[in-house]
């Protein structure tokens, strides 16, 4: 492999623990924060939404890198090479950034509103991208054995 297919490839799994590793920490923290009562846990978790721009740089990183490193071997190759489990990954990595947007709307909206019912919606979303996450993992592992 030559030397910058390497770096990309290094920087693809940095941004991949940055994004999935941000969903878990989210995880986390709303589950510390339960036993906090309403108006704390609010402002517990609207302050750790901070953690959420991890998960966007860390997609913003997957994508670019993703992106190099298909032009660098070449499409046809790639979609070849993956077969099916490529296609499920790239399906789901397009859902992944429909409801990283959708959180990110939500996340603005609570913030603004200071919490409420916003944020237990947000929780949901949180746990959906951190399964379809999981999900586009497992079609990359499959896909490139």
């Amino acid at each position: 492999m030559p030397p910058a297919y390497l770096v990309l490839l290094v920087l693809h799994f940095v941004g991949l623990a940055l994004a999935v590793g941000a969903s878990f920490a989210l995880l986390t923290l709303r589950g510390a924060s339960r036993e906090l009562p309403p108006a704390e846990r609010a402002s517990f978790l609207l302050r750790a939404l901070a953690v959420s721009k991890n998960g966007s740089v860390g997609l913003l990183l997957l994508l670019v890198t993703g992106l190099a490193m298909l032009f660098m071997r070449g499409a046809r190759a790639v979609m070849a090479a993956g077969g099916p489990a490529f296609h499920a990954k790239l399906t789901l990595v397009v859902v992944l950034c429909g409801l990283l947007g959708y959180s990110q709307v939500l996340a603005k909206r609570a913030r603004v509103a200071g919490g409420g019912p916003l944020l237990a919606q947000l929780g949901k979303v949180s746990t959906a991208m951190l399964l379809v996450g999981l999900a586009t993992i497992v079609c990359a592992v499959i896909a490139f054995q």
